[in-house]
């Protein structure tokens, strides 16, 4: 049993001011699936655009910043968390060394079971640009693989076509991060693009949580979506159970 997770490694998101908001892949949406699918028994395999090591994003292995993007009332477990986020990065060596991207060819995709795409801002400066990434998960999906994606790894998914030329998507029910969420951002109204809108302009069928940073997710055909770093450990169990199926 094998999973392969896709992560960004760019350090930086290029603003439309002209600025770079310092950046990287979100430290829960990578730590939460990946313990839960090593517990399960899978072997994962990590890989990023150039095999580049991913950056995480200091923001979210801060007990003061991560606060905020969990809803109102919810367990403040933030300085345990944090913690434990940093021990495991610490410990994953593939983290030093991913596979690059354009490196994995189609026998190597059917040694694995499914696809997982950490979030991250970073997710929207390196994924969509790279026409290997593109190629590597629209191949998967003409299999009929799981792909799994939460809070910006959908931005690993906007470049995908089919073969009439449309994305392979449309149609499906999907959630993302929101525009709501991205609201309260400190990049607001400078971000190359609002992943929600993106992915409604190409003809998903967005949901989103009835409150804001609530858990969310979304099971359409091969494809379950969260919508943001509160919803990594609701996509993990749901990732698994349709391996496991």
């Amino acid at each position: 049993m094998k999973v392969l997770i896709l992560m960004t490694s760019a350090r930086e998101l290029r603003l439309l001011d002209g600025t770079r908001h310092t950046s990287g892949y979100w430290a829960e949406e990578f730590v939460v699936p990946y313990e839960r699918l090593v517990s399960e028994g899978y072997d994962v395999d990590i890989a990023t655009v150039g095999g580049e090591p991913p950056t995480v994003d200091r923001t979210s292995i801060d007990p003061m910043k991560i606060r905020y993007t969990r809803p109102a009332g919810s367990e403040d477990r933030d300085a345990e968390n944090a913690a434990h986020f940093r021990e495991v990065i610490d410990s994953v060596p593939m983290l030093e060394k991913p596979l690059p991207v354009e490196q994995i060819d189609p026998p190597q995709l059917e040694e694995y079971d499914g696809i997982y795409l950490a979030g991250g801002h970073g997710a929207m400066e390196d994924m969509p640009r790279s026409w290997e990434l593109a190629l590597l998960l629209a191949l998967a999906n003409e299999r009929g693989m799981t792909i799994a994606a939460v809070c910006h790894g959908h931005a690993g998914l906007i470049s995908l076509r089919n073969q009439q030329g449309r994305w392979p998507f449309e149609g499906y029910r999907m959630t993302a991060f929101s525009h709501e969420e991205e609201m309260v951002t400190d990049m607001v109204g400078r971000l190359p693009f609002v992943l929600q809108f993106e992915l409604q302009r190409l003809g998903a069928k967005y949901e989103k949580a009835d409150e804001i940073w609530g858990s969310h997710v979304v099971v359409d055909r091969n494809l379950i979506t969260g919508q943001n770093p509160y919803s990594s450990a609701a996509i993990a169990d749901t990732f698994v159970k349709a391996l496991s199926a």
